[in-house]
């Protein structure tokens, strides 16, 4: 009589949410479930803390992929009970390239248990998007239930937990190439649940766009080819003498975004980059470069060393973390950055994603003044 009972009461819910506007989302034969090595395994439909979920345990089960849709703006609302990284991707083009909204229960009342970060590539950027804006304070708790709310429209992303009248987070998304796109659960480094999943798409409206700094961030720059890691002291040398030779600089800029992230621009993140800028001076003067970055790097001038680094540096990224001064002669200044990501952390081969090994956190912010 019990069981009887729960799918009646399931039933009568379902059919209140479907009578306002809402669909069930994520449910069996409707999506598929991936294993860490990007394989199809089975949807574990369980009971948890009773309630009627799907399981996901960040290794067998690691993400959950909705088929077919191709959503823009949407109100999404969930239970979930985590223990390390459980959230939800939208917009997803594919596997490897999505919007993540994700909690940190261990972190619950923090500003550290809700961040939203763009997936680029597969690439986990979590050290670049930090607090105070991509990073929140939220009321939950390890492998408890909480309701999360996600209302997304046009560029902008409101976050409610336990149906608070007020957003825990309410930020404008970064810019990426995808409108729309399916849905994504995942989970990492622990199990997550995730219960009485529903959807409506919401109308578009003009929300407000992000302006592009005014903090004189370096965002346009000329960046080589990808060249494989290697660990001889001076394979960054030889890779500017490459980089010079082979003539291949593509220009990236994205000014809405301070941070340099170099894994949107390679299909297959897990190697080594070198970025090029031009600074023009109208005379000879000092002038001090604010900076930051994930894994290894080098910076040259005109030709010669002003900052190394050749351990691997793994923190939340911040502007100004780092200064040094320049000597900008008059006329143009060559400005080299030689990046290597994380892959170096993850026992030398990099963070596994969906089967490959490759940079999760690969870039640096930079900052000129004067």
């Amino acid at each position: 009589m019990k069981l009887q009972h729960y799918f009646w009461s399931l039933a009568f819910l379902l059919s209140i949410q479907l009578m306002n506007g809402q669909e069930a989302l994520f449910e069996q034969g409707k999506c598929i479930i991936l294993s860490e090595e990007n394989k199809p395994v089975t949807y574990i439909d369980t009971i948890y803390k009773g309630k009627r979920s799907l399981k996901l345990d960040g290794k067998k089960q690691s993400v959950a992929l909705t088929k077919d849709k191709n959503v823009k703006n949407f109100r999404v609302e969930m239970d979930i009970a985590g223990d390390v990284m459980s959230g939800l991707g939208f917009r997803a083009k594919d596997k490897f390239n999505y919007h993540f909204i994700y909690f940190r229960p261990g972190m619950g009342g923090t500003r550290e248990a809700i961040q939203y970060i763009p997936i680029y590539n597969g690439a986990l950027s979590w050290v670049f998007y930090n607090y105070p804006v991509y990073e929140t304070k939220a009321n939950v708790s390890s492998l408890e239930w909480f309701h999360a709310t996600f209302e997304v429209r046009g560029t902008n992303l409101k976050v409610f937990v336990d149906h608070s009248p007020e957003p825990q987070m309410d930020i404008q998304l970064l810019d990426t190439e995808i409108s729309g796109g399916n849905f994504m659960l995942r989970s990492l480094f622990g199990v997550s649940y995730f219960a009485n999943i529903t959807y409506e798409e919401l109308s578009d409206h003009k929300s407000k766009t992000s302006k592009p700094s005014t903090n004189a961030f370096l965002t346009t720059w000329e960046i080589s080819e990808q060249f494989p890691r290697d660990s001889v002291p001076n394979h960054f040398d030889i890779l500017i003498e490459k980089a010079n030779m082979a003539k291949s600089w593509r220009v990236i800029d994205h000014p809405r975004d301070d941070y340099v992230n170099i894994s949107r621009y390679f299909e297959y993140p897990k190697g080594i980059v070198v970025a090029r800028k031009i600074l023009k001076s109208g005379k000879d003067k000092k002038a001090i470069l604010n900076f930051d970055f994930v894994g290894k790097v080098k910076i040259m001038l005109n030709g010669n060393e002003v900052f190394s680094y050749q351990k691997i540096r793994f923190e939340r990224m911040f502007d100004g973390m780092f200064r040094i001064n320049l000597d900008l002669k008059k006329g143009e200044n060559e400005l080299l950055v030689v990046a290597e990501g994380d892959a170096s952390f993850f026992g030398g081969k990099g963070f596994k994603y969906l089967g490959r090994l490759q940079h999760t956190n690969w870039g640096f912010i930079a900052r000129l003044e004067d």
